[in-house]
């Protein structure tokens, strides 16, 4: 189904339709290469769990480096603003 209103992001002579606001935010600020390779650490991280307190354990891992990340959004929209 296409969507009604679609996003775009335009980078120079390229237009490309995001799918969602987070897509949006990631193809504007170039952040697809990072965030792959961040989904193959947390995969590779989530394929070694075997119990409840491993799983506790990358949890963890994973909710500090978002407030870091979000911490850095943050950050840089206050810069720009």
């Amino acid at each position: 189904m296409k969507n009604k209103n679609p996003l775009y992001v335009v980078k120079g002579k390229n237009v490309m339709e995001a799918k969602n606001i987070f897509d949006l935010i990631s193809k504007k600020l170039n952040l697809e290469p990072a965030l792959e390779i961040l989904t193959n650490i947390l995969k590779l991280m989530l394929s070694g769990v075997t119990s409840y307190s491993g799983f506790v354990a990358v949890k963890t891992w994973f909710d500090s480096l978002m407030v870091k990340v979000f911490g850095l959004v943050t950050m840089y929209g206050a810069a720009k603003a």
